[in-house]
């Protein structure tokens, strides 16, 4: 496997791409990188497709793929658990869930473990203060006792994910988990959704989502009072290539974060060199032969000038 490349893209690629692949560069190249997920109807992975069997279009227009690999890839990931008030009864399915996370990281994988509405509830904490790949040091974060807050900073808590992994190389990736919409305190400085979209977008990281529905029993004869996670989680996953997923019960959190752990290491990863560079957001879609496969791969990307 050969690719030509930019100095300033080859860092991010030999962090990732097999011993056995050859990486030379040139710099009058620039590659847009794109993630992509394939499942069956069935929601199973997908894992053996080649390079032929894909299409990438940049507004509509077909492109040539510089670059390909099926090959199971590390990844730089932060964590970001709601410790919200709304949450106390759910800290020990959460702790599970992220500890399964945790336990599927390859050795070369580097995570973060983040949390907000801890402490005195407008406190958003990351740790390690560095990305390891450490699995006891991330288990002893999880296992480290919080104490619960009110408010949930939802978009400051992402903004800030991203800004921890803007020097890392290769894939970045936001885990994101919370039941409910953005309450930041007013100590804290908002984030608006649009602008949060568009940093996801300007730095290439991919944000899951895992959104809990809340229902509140509102007493007998009475229908529960459902509300629903922040349509922002969604859009967030949509544009980034990432995945979105929606529950109800804490018991599916261990299952969902053992999923993401495993697309994360089943993607496939294309690039192609833009032939327009006007400054502006363009739209990419992502294609396979087999009409009966779903691909999950970034809508966006922006052709900086």
């Amino acid at each position: 496997m050969r690719v030509w490349l930019p100095v300033a893209v080859v860092v991010p690629l030999l962090g990732v791409i097999g011993a056995g692949a050859q990486v030379q560069f040139r710099s009058s190249t620039e590659l847009v990188p794109v993630y992509a997920t394939v499942q069956d109807k069935d929601k199973a992975l997908v894992t053996d497709l080649k390079q032929s069997d894909f299409t990438i279009t940049d507004n509509g227009k077909v492109q040539e793929i510089a670059f390909f690999s099926n090959e199971i890839a590390p990844f730089s990931a932060v964590v970001m658990l709601d410790r919200s008030g709304s949450m106390f009864g759910y800290q020990l399915a959460i702790r599970e869930a992220a500890t399964a996370f945790v336990r599927q990281l390859l050795p070369d994988d580097h995570v973060r473990i983040g949390s907000f509405g801890d402490y005195v509830g407008n406190r958003i904490v990351i740790k390690p203060p560095t990305f390891t790949d450490s699995k006891g040091e991330l288990l002893e974060i999880l296992n480290t006792p919080i104490g619960l807050g009110n408010t949930s900073p939802v978009l400051i808590s992402i903004d800030q994910s991203i800004t921890a992994l803007s020097q890392r190389a290769g894939r970045r990736v936001v885990v994101i988990f919370s039941d409910g919409y953005d309450e930041a305190a007013p100590s804290l400085m908002a984030v608006k959704p649009k602008d949060l979209v568009e940093r996801a977008r300007r730095g290439d990281v991919l944000v899951y989502a895992l959104g809990f529905v809340r229902v509140q029993d509102r007493g007998e004869g009475r229908a529960p009072k459902v509300t629903p996670p922040d349509p922002l989680l969604r859009q967030l996953a949509d544009e980034t290539g990432g995945s979105y997923f929606e529950l109800r019960d804490a018991a599916d959190l261990t299952r969902l974060f053992t999923r993401i752990a495993e697309e994360l290491h089943r993607q496939y990863w294309l690039a192609f060199a833009p032939q327009v560079k006007d400054g502006k957001v363009h739209t990419i879609q992502v294609r396979v032969k087999n009409k009966d496969l779903v691909v999950q791969a970034r809508q966006s990307y922006l052709a900086a000038k």
